[in-house]
């Protein structure tokens, strides 16, 4: 399907409208002349529309006497019906042939389903433009911005409407892709790339991305949002690239994200989905950072088996400065300098040293009171339980990165800035939608958006 309009065609039109606008427009200055060229935009797009549509509604949707329905019957013709539709171009009327099925007392309209029409009354490409802001802004300021800027206008509820279409199939091709996941990983093999699903159509195999560098880390945390009347955990995942500084030291250069509010065992298996359209088994090392919570380090040992596992070193100081506290009285200034001072040679001998020294520091520390005697036993289960993870002169030696930036950045930006501004509330299926969509955006696919904005 041609999509492009042809240069002899361009030409004509470019030269009837500058005859028209010799005819009809004398601009004072710039501004009206601007002002004019989009009020012309929008008038031959509304006349390009109804122009085109004319050949392809109407009698041109009329599908014969009876059409095939679900329920296996027959549904016949009945008559032409009328829809208006929005575009991103104007609001049009359009007229379509109607079936009704006797046995099941169902209608369809082929033709919509043929155009990738749903309820929603936007064409597959305003529903995709809406999607591309809303994704991005809140539902107020994104319907104010397309009538501000665009001139489409819909209210706000018509904006959740269509996000709600959308992101469901954003999260249904990324179940096909998990799918795909599992079976290769149940197979052991790679030469079985894809798994039948509840219909006759296979699994599209994987269509993964090119190689970059010669590191890939994979990271994850979770934040929290207002969802169905209360505060609940939203899982935050990033895959990233990275390439060298001037010293060696690898710094962010790629990334993607999936984000959603699932059980821990789901989770794991969207991440490791995530990682193996970034090929993850082609690079010759993966790096998987963690904050400390147990549930993430089970996560990496059953999907990333091979990688380099690395406690964050912003967590792990975190935890140095909460025994700090506990132990150091912090109402007495003294007190609490010298807690200060013990938390900064704490901290630039784990960074030297790695966790040995610390952990020898806390098996000779005694605490003077119960409080402090379970500050104590808590911190020696974290460093203990975290060592192997902790060896961060040979991080920073071979160059890897030893904190979560990218992991805590990708909190703020996929999760925070959409979903946790003042006073916003969220159902589950909305605050989902809102991140299939958000995500996938900030991933650079927006054309998969234009894919999915169209209905099955």
């Amino acid at each position: 399907m041609a999509t492009v309009i042809s240069t002899e065609a361009r030409q004509d039109l470019l030269g009837l409208v500058s005859d028209w606008c010799r005819r009809h427009l004398r601009p004072d200055d710039l501004d009206q002349a601007e002002i004019w060229a989009e009020q012309v935009r929008q008038l031959v797009g509304e006349a390009v529309l109804e122009a085109n549509l004319q050949g392809i509604s109407g009698k041109a949707t009329y599908r014969g006497s009876h059409v095939p329905c679900a329920c296996g019957a027959k549904a016949r013709f009945v008559g032409y019906r009328t829809r208006w539709i929005k575009s991103t171009c104007a609001e049009i009327k359009v007229a379509r042939a109607y079936y009704h099925c006797a046995a099941c007392k169902r209608g369809q309209v082929p033709w919509d389903k043929e155009q990738g029409l749903s309820e929603q009354l936007g064409t597959a490409r305003f529903k995709a433009s809406v999607c591309r802001v809303m994704g991005r802004l809140p539902y107020t300021e994104g319907v104010s911005l397309l009538s501000e800027l665009c001139g489409l206008s819909l209210p706000q509820s018509s904006a959740e409407a269509i996000v709600l279409e959308v992101g469901p199939r954003i999260r249904a091709q990324q179940e096909q892709q998990v799918a795909v996941v599992k079976a290769q990983t149940e197979q052991a093999t790679a030469q079985r790339l894809w798994v039948e699903t509840g219909s006759s159509q296979p699994v599209t195999p994987l269509a993964t991305r090119a190689v970059v560098g010669k590191r890939l880390y994979v990271g994850t945390d979770a934040t929290t949002a207002h969802i169905d009347g209360g505060w609940h955990n939203v899982q935050n995942g990033i895959v990233f690239t990275v390439r060298p500084d001037d010293e060696g030291r690898d710094t962010l250069l790629e990334r993607a994200y999936v984000a959603g509010r699932m059980d821990m065992q789901a989770w794991g298996w969207q991440l490791r989905t995530l990682s193996a359209l970034w090929q993850e088994s082609a690079y010759a090392e993966l790096v998987f950072l963690g904050d400390g919570a147990p549930c993430n380090w089970n996560l990496a040992d059953l999907h990333f088996a091979r990688a380099v596992q690395i406690l964050d070193f912003y967590h792990a100081s975190e935890h140095v400065w909460a025994l700090s506290r506990a132990v150091y009285r912090q109402e007495d200034p003294k007190q609490k300098a010298l807690g200060e001072r013990w938390v900064t040679q704490r901290l630039d001998s784990l960074k030297r040293d790695g966790p040995r020294p610390l952990l020898r520091a806390l098996a000779r520390r005694r605490g003077k009171t119960a409080s402090e005697q379970e500050a104590l036993r808590q911190a020696r289960h974290y460093f203990a339980s975290n060592a192997r993870r902790m060896d961060y002169p040979g991080h920073l030696a071979a160059g890897r990165m030893i904190g979560s930036g990218p992991v805590e950045a990708a909190c703020k930006s996929v999760v925070g800035m959409r979903l946790k501004q003042a006073g916003m509330r969220w159902s589950d299926a909305g605050a989902d939608a809102v991140l299939a969509v958000r995500t996938t955006l900030l991933n650079g696919d927006s054309a998969r958006l234009s894919e999915l904005a169209r209905a099955a």
